[in-house]
């Protein structure tokens, strides 16, 4: 079974809602929306989250390690998981970082997208955009941020 980019598994039947965050390569948007909602849910959250790309086994961009870094988020541990290691079912929440959701296998997107919510947040890629600007991922890493924020207190109500 996938662990979802950090060692522990932090997801499944023992939470309320879990969120599946989808990426293209989950090295980049999928990992610190991990990230984040593992950082802001607290010890005693309802809320379980993954990651994974459409492909995995990638490396994490060590740009998106270097600015979760500046904010007190470790993602050095991280790994890329593909979303095939993974079953739609066992998620109630699915949010596309990028309109990777078009890239899925067919079964798969009727899948995903069937999920209570459904959500493509379409965040721009930091390393498409220049891979040695961090200000791109600095951006990206801040919206991020109020969107898991927004996402949680829609969950935990």
């Amino acid at each position: 079974m996938a662990t979802s980019g950090a060692s522990e598994l932090t997801f499944g039947s023992d939470y309320a809602h879990n969120v599946m965050f989808l990426c293209n390569h989950n090295s980049c948007r999928s990992q610190m929306a991990d990230a984040w909602l593992r950082t802001l849910r607290g010890e005693d959250s309802t809320v379980g989250v993954a990651s994974a790309g459409i492909v995995g086994g990638t490396a994490v961009k060590a740009g998106a390690i270097t600015v979760m870094a500046e904010v007190g988020v470790d993602i050095s541990g991280y790994s890329s998981d593909a979303v095939a290691d993974f079953s739609a079912t066992d998620f109630d929440c699915a949010i596309s970082c990028c309109g990777c959701g078009s890239k899925l296998d067919p079964a798969d997107k009727v899948a995903w997208k069937q999920r209570a919510i459904f959500e493509d947040w379409n965040l721009d890629d930091p390393p498409a955009m220049d891979p040695g600007d961090l200000s791109a991922y600095r951006r990206v890493r801040d919206e991020i941020k109020v969107k898991v924020q927004e996402l949680l207190e829609l969950l935990e109500d």
